[in-house]
């Protein structure tokens, strides 16, 4: 049980349970209403998609030889502490659980959601598999941004209100952001074994130098996009998440290799920090 729980990479689990959580509570401040089931729901479809991501990813990588030489946490594949067939069983386990936990979804969003919901699966394999794997195209951190940030408070916004506006657009690409620190951060510390094994994410394809402005772009646009909501409460007040963001930026130019696995530690961090900061402030 250890080994799976290993597998499922709890400290990454942050960047699927936070977006649906601030678009919930986001919406409860304008709203009476209290969608509970759908919010649920959300949350664990979400959460189920990034574990069976995370399976899917350890056994790829391991076929592909992408964790010969692993600077980063373990993973349990590669280093023999589960067969490659029972990772991919627990994948499929968990897209299955993902399909089942999201029927609210689908009796309240109807078509367009079962479509998303179709495509958000598939690439929960896509992302390192298939005929086009997204990780292994320079394509990672686009689907993050996407995933947990557009289509995560965009969709799940929508499903509670039935409505959109730029705020919680605005909202999404902040979240998009902060999500993407962490597949950048770890696409930086392994970007040279990538490259070997041709695995060629953004970091490989990119220079050292623009691939760490891009991470610290997602670190520290949200700051500004939170002009957006100067008229929501206090919002400066989200601005001293910047005691760790400065901490992870320091962290993202100075760090080599192992070193960068503090970044993703600092990445679940600010995403905490920020997150609670911004939802303290819009009420107060």
């Amino acid at each position: 049980m250890n080994n799976l729980i290993l597998a499922m990479r709890p400290k990454t689990l942050l960047a699927s349970l936070i977006p649906p959580v601030v678009s919930f509570i986001y919406f409860q401040v304008h709203f009476v209403d209290r969608p509970y089931l759908i919010f649920i729901s959300c949350l664990i479809s979400a959460l189920c998609i990034q574990i069976a991501t995370n399976f899917f990813n350890d056994v790829i990588d391991f076929k592909k030889g992408a964790d010969t030489n692993r600077k980063g946490p373990t993973r349990v594949t590669a280093s023999g502490l589960i067969r490659p067939e029972v990772t991919f069983r627990w994948a499929i386990f968990f897209v299955l659980f993902a399909m089942i936990s999201a029927i609210p979804i689908l009796l309240k969003g109807g078509w367009p959601y079962a479509l998303l919901g179709v495509i958000s699966l598939y690439l929960s394999y896509g992302y390192t598999g298939g005929p086009l794997p997204l990780a292994y195209k320079g394509l990672g951190e686009i689907f993050v941004f996407l995933f947990f940030g557009l289509f995560s408070i965009l969709g799940s916004y929508y499903l509670f209100s039935s409505q959109l506006n730029l705020q919680v657009l605005i909202l999404a690409i902040i979240y998009g952001c902060l999500t993407t620190t962490f597949i950048c951060i770890n696409n930086l510390r392994d970007k040279d074994e990538d490259k070997k094994v041709g695995k060629l994410t953004l970091a490989t394809k990119m220079s050292s130098k623009n691939y760490i402005r891009l991470t610290l772009l997602t670190i520290f646009l949200p700051y500004i996009l939170l002009h957006f909501f100067k008229h929501e409460g206090f919002i400066y007040l989200t601005f001293l998440a910047l005691i760790p963001a400065l901490k992870l930026a320091k962290i993202v130019l100075f760090a080599k290799d192992e070193q960068l696995n503090l970044g993703l530690k600092f990445s679940g961090i600010h995403l905490v920090v920020f997150s609670v900061l911004f939802l303290v402030s819009i009420q107060v």
